[in-house]
């Protein structure tokens, strides 16, 4: 059972989206709250799988997304809803930590989805930034340096959405060496975020979601 937190100042908008989403299986609501520019200390009160933040018409970002690991070392996953769908604002939106991003128009199937993906580890895109970001990149040539089996297996659990104290236990090695090898990942690979990181690597073969 996917747990999800609904952060966004409006009632109005709150209520819609916790009635929405109470209907759908496998989804269950922990809180409906009006904090969603207290993300971080959210996240410390309730442990939830899944943010959804929705923004107000013309809202800001609130920077950075990242959020602390729960008692269990998970990283709760944040998707946006906004009104921008465009490259830039969800290139904002992924760099600055959230999991997935679509435009406040969407459908109550797509929300639903998009929380089920993001809890599942995968990242969720407008139609329109997909287009621009991910198609262009399929033909993209293979890093020059290819990942070591060491890299791919730290890439794998990033994937999972584990946090770098979660793959330090799981592969019985440091943080520091931990945070080295998602450099190394991040140099080969180009990229600047997990997010992109796990895309480039699914794009790439070197993983499976």
């Amino acid at each position: 059972m996917t747990r999800v937190v609904i952060a966004a100042a409006s009632p109005t908008v709150r209520a819609g989206l916790g009635a929405l989403l109470a209907g759908y299986p496998g989804l269950t609501v922990l809180e409906v709250t009006g904090r969603p520019a207290g993300l971080a200390e959210l996240a410390e009160t309730v442990e939830a799988d899944v943010i959804l933040l929705a923004l107000e018409a013309g809202g800001q970002l609130p920077l950075p997304l990242w959020l602390p690991p729960d008692a269990a070392g998970q990283e709760p996953a944040v998707v946006v809803l906004g009104d921008e769908t465009t490259e830039g604002w969800v290139q904002r939106a992924l760099r600055a930590g959230a999991r997935g991003a679509l435009p406040r128009t969407a459908s109550g199937e797509q929300i639903a989805a998009a929380v089920a993906a993001a809890a599942a580890g995968l990242v969720v895109l407008p139609a329109a930034a997909y287009q621009a970001r991910v198609r262009p990149a399929l033909n993209a040539a293979a890093p020059a340096q290819p990942l070591t089996p060491r890299e791919v297996e730290v890439l794998a659990m990033l994937a999972e959405g584990h946090a770098n104290k979660a793959i330090a236990a799981r592969l019985a090695i440091s943080e520091h060496t931990v945070k080295t090898h998602v450099g190394s990942v991040f140099g080969k690979l180009g990229v600047s975020t997990r997010a992109e990181a796990v895309a480039s690597g699914v794009r790439l073969g070197l993983i499976m979601l």
